[in-house]
């Protein structure tokens, strides 16, 4: 038989009923946040302009004041994105670097390219991002061939405060709307609500059909925002020869 003495004993019950006065702690939270409001979509004004009608879109997105309104013409956005993108560019539109270089030169940024090796290793960054700088992500679907905006998502718990969560659906707005592709089907509309489970139909690993990307092919691309403070917005038009006319 083990004997206690009496401070001993004291103390242990002490922390018994220390421990059974202490409330269990909260079961985390279910969160859903959405940067989408009425006015931000902006559609692609040609079938190659996907990035400059996600960047306006993006913009919209970031600048609640209004000072959006002075993002350039997507034909400009283009002609910059073109122009920012990697020596391996083939054909019309731009490339990942493209378009985060753009966003950083509208002072929207940072924004950085990143690949990840699963779906859903790819969308918990992403919403992990928007949490922590309240700014939106650009996903590379079609295997890298388009690109759609991600605005927002739900999860089971928040990103910002725990690594354990599940995504279990994003909000997408797409350029492409209101037109149909003869390969993908209808365009989303904008602030769509999409399962997590169903992006294996369009967000699908990066794989272009003429050109390598050894850091990019079989994963999954994001246009990713980084939690810095971001540079001061660009006030006077971007000048360059990718910027002549409109």
């Amino acid at each position: 038989m083990i004997h206690l003495s009496t401070r001993c004993a004291a103390a242990l019950l002490s922390v018994a009923v220390a421990a059974a006065a202490s409330p269990p702690s909260p079961a985390p939270a279910p969160i859903a946040v959405d940067l989408y409001g009425q006015g931000d979509f902006v559609s692609q004004a040609r079938g190659d302009w996907c990035v400059p009608a996600s960047i306006q879109t993006m913009a919209n997105l970031i600048e609640r004041d209004g000072t959006a309104r002075g993002t350039p013409s997507q034909q400009r956005l283009d002609r910059l994105a073109r122009s920012l993108s990697t020596d391996r560019l083939v054909g019309a539109g731009s490339e990942p670097e493209g378009w985060a270089g753009t966003l950083n030169e509208l002072g929207l940024g940072p924004y950085v390219v990143v690949s990840e090796r699963t779906r859903e290793s790819a969308i918990a960054t992403a919403a992990r991002a928007i949490r922590l700088t309240d700014r939106p992500v650009g996903l590379l679907i079609w295997r890298g061939a388009h690109a759609w905006v991600m605005s927002g998502f739900e999860a089971t718990a928040d990103p910002a405060r725990t690594d354990d969560f599940v995504v279990t659906h994003i909000r997408v707005l797409d350029p492409w709307y209101p037109r149909t592709s003869s390969i993908w089907g209808p365009a989303q509309r904008p602030g769509t609500r999409i399962a997590v489970a169903r992006l294996a139909d369009d967000f699908l690993p990066w794989r272009r059909p003429t050109v390598r990307y050894a850091e990019k092919d079989g994963q999954f691309v994001l246009v990713l925002p980084v939690p810095e403070p971001p540079p001061a917005r660009v006030v006077r038009p971007i000048a360059g020869p990718y910027l002549d006319g409109r």
